[in-house]
C-alpha cells in the first residue's frame, strides 16, 4: 500500500466520497430544477410576461415600446369588459 505524500512531506488524507449516491443527487437535482421552472413560470404569469409574449405571437411584433403600449391598452380594454363583483 502506497501513501500519497502531500506538499510538506506529510501523508495525505483520503478523499472523502459523498453520501449521497450519484443517480440520487441527480434525482434530486432534477426536483429542484424543475421546482424552479415551476417558479419562474408562475412569477411569468403573475406579472403577465407571458400574456406580453402570448400578444407578441399573436399579433406577430417584436418586442417594442409600441408594442407593449398596445399590449397594455389591450390588457386595460379586456378588464374593463369584466363585471365586477360587490
Amino acid at each position: 500500500m502506497s501513501t500519497t505524500m502531500c506538499g510538506a512531506g506529510a501523508p495525505a488524507r483520503e478523499t472523502l466520497k459523498p453520501k449521497v449516491a450519484e443517480a440520487e443527487a441527480n434525482t434530486i437535482l432534477a426536483a429542484i430544477i424543475r421546482s424552479f421552472t415551476v417558479l419562474v413560470a408562475a412569477l411569468q404569469e403573475i406579472f403577465d410576461e407571458s400574456a406580453y409574449r402570448r400578444f407578441l405571437d399573436r399579433t406577430h411584433q417584436q418586442s417594442s415600446p409600441h408594442a407593449y403600449a398596445g399590449f397594455r391598452r389591450e390588457n386595460e380594454q379586456a378588464k374593463s369588459r369584466r363585471p365586477r363583483c360587490c
